[in-house]
């Protein structure tokens, strides 16, 4: 990769507000500033309504955004003025430039405020005694820790706040949110998630527009505003009238009706355009560019060269580096910055001169001939050398200036900086500027200290903490490239593992990565290291449905960790062990090792492991029908993968595996809803698949045919691309059939089944026992379309055969995988409604109301085949009942087709007008139960199963408040309810 000079470049922001107004973003420079902000009443009521409801003990965050030039920042400053409760307002700034590599700058800034304001003592004291991270912010708070784990930060700088409002009332400013860096972002986000108390409001700042869709600001914004705590202030132009305020308050003077319309409409009710035209008098559109810059180039030379360096350093200089970047003495500065004052460029703030707005800055930086723009990055750097040995900013000047002999060591100890704090995003993008330069400067690695294939090494592994695996394979893959497995093996094996767990996160694969790794440490040498790659390989082995090797690699990394004493290794093994329990059917064992795997890698401090655990023992919990059980560990997983900063990542599958059972619960709206908010935090390849296999489920049970077609497309894209997927290929297949049965292609759904025969043997059991279902569907429809079709008869009876193999050889019997194999029982023994109503008891036995619906009117076909009219009425009122809760269309039409073409009546499950909400069919069991029946009997005399009329019967006891049969007899007989 090679770097390139726009990294360091304002870009000019294009607003399109008419043909005059798309020059303005570099015009600016001369705008004279409103004394009074107006047209924002509603916005600053929000706002300190806001405000209100933070200091009674209701913290929030507000995001303002809008526009450049809008007003945003002068909307937060005079919504914060002269609060009631003597507030705190600690303020700190995104920056554009270095923003990929400084780590958490604008809390930085509001740290340091809050020193500042509160004391350093005070501050102190409120923070851990044994040594705070937030010493690696300011030193002077303290030493950090040798080494803390990636969410100390986050929990130091919350309770830090929590406790400064236990005292007064907090407010927390973060300006240009569009600019965040990754650490930035996650701590914003993780302060707004868990302000649970104290007064405390946490305002940002955010330009519409930016930054470009899919960046993770953006899925950052957009996760924000999904939060019921945080509100949104939206700022729009402003209109004809206060535009005319505005001006006049610039002015001084009352506003010409006919010059505020023209201005109005030539800036199109942006506050800063307004100001920048109030001083262009009647010129024409094309001179205001001429007029505008004029202003900067008359500018004396020590004010030119002062407003220069601010442009260039893009963040606040205090007096002795604006001197040294200027190149002028203090006398001089201090002069500049009150012409630059008088002419409304520059501001004076409590760190430092800063150019007045975004705009005039990227203007400024604009106007600058590359020469002089590199020359004063030069200066930048320098001054910036002479107060701190490294930093992300002084890498990224020197290499602005193209000094890449002095950027490269400058990156490098910024990068050491970043690790300290887990600052693994700006620690990549630091280890990237190193490797894009190192070809330009000579001996590189002696001036990092390190080798290129290390610097490859260290970005491989940083890019994995930071959930970039496409990075991380390539990455390793070039050191590997680099390297000797007969010199090294170790080595080789360490980063061969490393890139197959990358690989096995990106797209299934590397499986194989891992087991050459293996094979290159040996039983008995490097024991830590072949432990970690054993435990990785059985992990792979999961994935990939060899149950085999996976307990073989498993156990064999157990034994190591339980040698050597080593929680750290022991977690990562129990956590496969675990799942190879739960796929025995060792219930409490699976429940037990499981959370000895949570507990380990929680104390290990082992994110991975930790989040693992909960994404597969729910999914455990989901293929054994505990369906709520499996949504709600989702559900603390997913808590648990936010506050770790990996809620884009884990998080998102975490969201996937909770939908699940979720779907299966038949509450399809929440289904969709933790789908939909995953999906918008744009999260890897894999698991967007996965989001989108359930969404698709949903939208074929509805009978959503567009949406569910697109999203068909989707995936099977995605799965032609990636083979490793095989979970991903498995459920994709089976939406294949569910769609070629939908459409009657009963050809095309035998065709699917015939491909995935042979690999189903890999799939995940409850799939494979899906297949076979669905397989025995197709053969059922296809023998009823052509019943003396000798062919079909007999392609039907051997595929009949072998899916019946295939779900015989499938392991330990779930109730799930029990509920499959009844109906595929039933399927394969026409005319057997014993064997239909078990498949319905057993559905509903793991509370699956669409499948339960499903075979219900299965059940009813074969009792009209057999004349058995009560009994099919009786299966499809039910069936119906269920089928309109759940709003599955398809399911309901074919129900309402049965009973028409059956001339069974209306089969609606409705209550029948008794006051008491008894169904029709509630009241036909009521009837017989009242002659003293038996659930047997009365199973028996209205065709249904007796685990249905148990349902019932519990059902009819409830409605009517008896806890007896007699008193619902004797409660009937009151209500005159047996004659109905």
């Amino acid at each position: 990769m090679t770097p390139s000079p726009s990294r360091f470049r304002w870009q000019a922001v294009v607003v399109r507000l008419g043909d005059i107004r798309s020059g303005l973003g570099e015009m600016v420079t001369g705008s004279v500033v409103s004394p009074v902000l107006v047209g924002r009443d509603g916005e600053i009521a929000a706002l300190r309504a806001a405000y209100e409801r933070a200091r009674t003990g209701r913290p929030g965050t507000v995001l303002v955004s809008g526009e450049p030039g809008i007003g945003k920042s002068r909307l937060v400053a005079a919504g914060v003025r002269e609060l009631p409760g003597d507030p705190l307002v600690l303020s700190g700034g995104c920056l554009e430039l270095g923003s990929e590599g400084a780590p958490y700058v604008p809390f930085v800034a509001v740290l340091r405020d809050l020193v500042r304001r509160f004391g350093r003592a005070p501050v102190a004291a409120l923070l851990p005694p044994g040594g705070t991270a937030l010493g690696d912010w300011l030193p002077d708070l303290g030493p950090a820790p040798a080494r803390y784990g990636p969410t100390r930060l986050l929990e130091e700088m919350l309770t830090l706040l929590c406790r400064v409002a236990e005292s007064r009332p907090v407010v927390v400013v973060v300006e240009d949110l569009h600019w965040a860096d990754a650490s930035s972002r996650e701590l914003f986000a993780y302060l707004a998630r868990n302000l649970a108390d104290g007064a405390v409001l946490l305002v940002g700042t955010v330009r519409t527009g930016e930054p470009a869709a899919g960046h993770p600001n953006r899925r950052m914004l957009a996760e924000l505003g999904r939060g019921g705590a945080v509100e949104r202030i939206v700022l729009g132009p402003l209109e004809q009238g206060d535009v005319a305020a505005l001006l006049a308050a610039v002015d001084g003077q009352a506003p010409d009706p006919a010059r505020s319309a023209r201005i109005h409409r030539r800036s199109g009710g942006n506050p800063l355009f307004v100001e920048a035209l109030s001083n262009a008098g009647e010129a024409p559109s094309g001179d205001l560019r001429s007029l505008l810059l004029a202003r900067i180039t008359d500018l004396p030379g020590p004010a030119r060269e002062v407003l220069e360096a601010l442009a260039v350093a893009g963040a606040e200089l205090p007096d002795d580096l604006a001197r040294e970047v200027a190149g002028e003495s203090g006398d001089r500065v201090r002069a500049a910055i009150d012409e630059l004052s008088g002419r409304d460029l520059v501001v004076a703030r409590d760190d430092g001169y800063a150019i007045r707005h975004d705009l005039i800055r990227e203007a400024v930086y604009e106007a600058l001939p590359p020469d002089r723009r590199r020359h004063m990055h030069a200066r930048c750097a320098e001054a910036l050398a002479g107060r701190a040995r490294g930093g992300t900013a002084l890498a990224e000047h020197w290499t602005a200036a193209g000094e890449f002999a002095r950027a490269l060591p400058a990156a490098w100890h910024a990068a050491g900086l970043a690790a300290r704090q887990n600052a693994y995003d700006e620690q990549l993008h630091l280890l990237e500027l190193v490797l894009e330069q190192w070809e330009k400067v000579p001996d590189a690695s002696g001036l990092v200290g390190a080798s290129r294939t290390a610097v490859l090494e260290h970005a491989a592994g940083v890019a994995f903490a930071a959930g970039r695996s496409a990075a991380g394979v390539a990455y390793g893959t070039a050191a590997l490239d680099e390297l000797d497995p007969a010199a090294e093996p170790e080595r080789v094996a360490r980063l061969l593992g490393l890139r197959g767990r990358l690989r096995s996160r990106l797209d299934g694969t590397g499986r194989d990565d891992l087991r050459r790794a293996v094979a290159l440490v040996p039983a008995g040498s490097a024991d830590p290291l072949r432990s970690g790659l054993l435990s990785a390989s059985a992990f792979t082995d999961i994935m990939a449905g060899d149950a085999g090797d996976a307990r073989r690699h498993a156990a064999d990394a157990l034994d190591i960790a339980e040698r050597l004493g080593a929680d750290a290794l022991r977690a990562p093994a129990l956590l496969v062990l675990a799942t190879l329990h739960g796929q025995d059917g060792h219930q409490e064992e699976t429940r037990r090792t499981f959370a000895e795997a949570r507990r380990t890698a929680e104390a290990a401090e082992d994110a991975h492991t930790f989040l693992t655990t909960f994404q597969w023992e729910a999914s455990h919990l989901t293929d054994a029908g505990r369906y709520e059980e499996a949504a709600a560990l989702a559900r603390r997983g997913q808590q648990a993968a936010e506050r770790l900063g990996q809620g884009r990542s884990r998080g998102s599958m975490l969201a996937a595996v909770r939908a699940v059972p979720l779907c299966s619960l038949g509450r399809w709206d929440e289904a969709l809803e933790v789908t939909g908010d995953a999906l918008a935090l744009a999260p890897p390849p894999l698991y967007t698949a996965f989001l989108r296999l359930i969404t698709a489920e949903v939208s074929h049970r509805r009978g959503e045919t567009g949406r569910f077609e697109t999203l068909l497309r989707q995936l099977t894209e995605f799965v032609q691309h990636t083979p490793g997927a095989v979970e991903a290929t498995s459920s994709l297949a089976l939406l294949r059939i569910v769609h070629a049965l939908g459409r009657d292609d009963l050809e095309a759904a035998d065709r699917i089944v015939g491909e995935h025969l042979a690999a189903a043997e890999a799939w995940p059991p409850h799939d494979t026992a899906r297949l076979a279902v669905l397989g025995a569907r197709a053969q059922r429809l296809r023998r009823t379309a052509a019943p003396r079709n000798r062919r079909i008869a007999d392609q039907a009876a051997d595929r009949l055969g072998e899916l019946a193999r295939m779900l015989d050889a499938l392991p330990a019997v779930t109730p799930v995988i029990d509920a499959q194999r009844r109906t595929f029982h039933a399927l394969t023994s026409p005319g057997e409604l014993p064997a239909w109503d078990g498949a319905a008891d057993a559905w509903r036995a793991v509370s699956d109301p669409y499948e339960t619906a499903v075979v219900l009117a299965e059940g009813a076909v074969a009792a009209l085949a057999s004349n058995n009219r009560p009994g099919a009425r009786a299966r499809l009122r039910e069936a119906r009942a269920l089928a309109t809760t759940l709003g599955a269309a398809p399911l309901l039409a074919r129900i309402d087709d049965l009973a028409s073409r059956g001339r069974l009546g209306d089969v609606a499950d409705a209550p029948a007008g008794n006051g008491l909400g008894l169904t029709r069919r509630e009241l036909d069991v009521l009837r017989v139960l009242a002659r003293g029946r038996s659930n047997p009997q009365i199973a028996a005399e209205l065709f249904i199963s007796p685990n249905t009329v148990a349902t019932h019967v519990a059902r009819i006891l409830t409605k009517l408040g008896v806890a007896t049969r007699t008193e619902a007899a004797a409660r009937a007989r009151e209500y005159d309810l047996l004659d109905r």
